[in-house]
């Protein structure tokens, strides 16, 4: 299983990060093939509106991103950790899903099937420092609109609240504990029986 794994946060060693790093080192190596991305590392614009992909599908921006499309298309599994700001996600990992539109001209303007015959799948690794209703459901939103414009499907996330300080998620060793079965689950399992919240509006 090929995965592309997106860290959306701009701080480092904080609760998404290392809820990430938790689930990939859960991986068993001799079944997943890894590429990890920390998106604060890359210097990459927005999709800028500019109709440059509406005939060819391709992006005609020219910066960090564009070797993500390869990958983004190889993969069988794309994970995006992220903490949430202001009941959204930062403005890095929007930049990102911004530049799915190039895949998006591809599948519904040009009506091209997917490169490799593929169907990925995605999953989301979600934190937030207050504990209000509906905390992740613009991410969720926007994330489903993403995978669909790659060919894929949005599978589920596991989203944690009330973490706020750097480094709380180590207080919590059982979300930890459920991050790592899931990990372990997405190489061994059906998509349908990963251990994952399915809301739209977690």
């Amino acid at each position: 299983m090929k995965i592309l794994a997106i860290h959306g946060s701009p701080r480092f060693g904080g609760n998404s990060d290392l809820f990430l790093t938790t689930f990939l080192e859960a991986l068993p190596p001799h079944k997943a093939e890894i590429h990890r991305i920390n998106l604060y590392q890359l210097d990459f614009s927005p999709c800028i509106e500019c109709g440059g992909c509406d005939s060819t599908g391709e992006c005609i921006l020219m910066d960090d991103f564009t070797p993500l499309y390869e990958r983004i298309i190889n993969c069988d599994l794309l994970v995006c950790a992220t903490p949430i700001f202001f009941y959204s996600h930062p403005s890095k990992l929007q930049a990102f899903f911004e530049r799915f539109q190039a895949l998006w001209v591809r599948k519904y303007r040009l009506a091209e099937p997917h490169p490799y015959g593929k169907n990925p799948r995605g999953i989301l690794l979600a934190v937030g420092a207050t504990k209000g209703k509906k905390l992740f459901e613009a991410l969720v939103r926007t994330f489903r609109y993403v995978m669909d414009a790659c060919w894929g499907s949005y599978e589920g996330g596991l989203f944690l609240r009330g973490l706020d300080k750097k480094g709380d998620i180590l207080n919590h060793p059982e979300a930890l504990e459920k991050v790592k079965r899931l990990a372990l689950s997405v190489v061994e399992e059906n998509p349908e029986n990963w251990p994952l919240d399915r809301s739209l509006t977690p």
